[in-house]
């Protein structure tokens, strides 16, 4: 007579199975710690990106800011430093129209964790001058 032996698994196999199913679980959770992280920081930097585009936008607009550095908060999470100068090359040129131009570098900055982030814009922005007095006549009259 046969002996009829079951066809299952034994427990070291069933042990080595959840190990590894475990260590797959995890790695995955890891994956999904990262993911999360990832986004938080693209969040603040997409946060930033949108505060210094706003300031950009009312510089020159709604004020009129000095050459130099001035400083402020955007709110209790996020700050700015911008540097108004002219471009040393902007100096060395004329132009018909009287324009001034400008480099306005911004700086956002916040802290997370300890760490301060920060994330940097740099632009160019001209600026109509006040007409000056023409010395030399821009048409001419018939008259000589």
């Amino acid at each position: 007579m046969r002996i009829r032996r079951h066809g299952g698994f034994s427990l070291l196999e069933t042990l080595a199975a959840m190990v590894l199913l475990f260590l797959c679980f995890g790695a995955l959770m890891h994956a999904a710690g990262a993911s999360v992280a990832l986004n938080t920081r693209a969040s603040q930097y997409t946060q930033a990106s949108l505060w210094a585009s706003g300031l950009l936008d009312r510089t020159f607009v709604a004020e009129f800011p000095s050459e130099g550095t001035h400083t402020g908060r955007f709110d209790d999470t996020y700050r700015w430093t911008m540097k108004v100068s002219t471009p040393p090359e902007a100096m060395a040129t004329t132009t018909l129209v009287p324009m001034h131009l400008y480099r306005i570098e911004l700086t956002v900055q916040w802290d997370v964790g300890g760490k301060t982030l920060s994330s940097r814009f740099e632009t160019l922005r001209s600026v109509a001058e006040k007409p000056r007095e023409a010395t030399v006549p821009l048409y001419a009259t018939g008259d000589s």
